[in-house]
């Protein structure tokens, strides 16, 4: 399937944040560095997945409600969002030791897979390209 041009600039950060959350789950799981990998986390956290969370939520999702995506769909999206985001509050203060890094980036890993897996697969196949192009 072709994917929308529309949709490029989500997909982009998407594989963008995949990418980083891949490099950390590996760090994590091979036990590398546990200070400089906690704060690749919280950096993480603040330079990218932040920002890509309100970009969808500002504009994405949104649209897909005024496009009747899917209730279910659109509020799974912001339930996660905001687990990720209680979370993401939790890391710098992290009394768990390094079990809240690891459960963080495995969620955020779930996460980014279902948007590229469902979300998006689903977003091209049912809304027509002439009503993506208003996004």
């Amino acid at each position: 399937m072709e994917q929308n041009a529309v949709l490029q600039p989500f997909l982009n950060h998407l594989a963008s944040d995949r990418q980083i959350c891949t490099q950390l789950l590996g760090n994590i799981m091979a036990g590398k560095s546990s200070k400089t990998t906690k704060q690749a986390v919280v950096n993480f956290w603040i330079n990218n997945l932040q920002k890509h969370m309100e970009a969808e939520e500002k504009t994405l999702i949104p649209f897909l409600v005024q496009h009747h995506f899917g209730l279910q769909y659109t509020n799974l999206l912001h339930r996660e969002h905001n687990t990720i985001r209680v979370l993401a509050e939790r890391l710098p203060a992290a009394q768990e030791g390094d079990y809240i890094y690891e459960a963080f980036v495995k969620l955020v890993h779930e996460h980014l897979l279902f948007e590229d897996k469902v979300i998006f697969t689903r977003i091209e196949e049912t809304i027509p390209a002439r009503e993506l192009a208003q996004l």
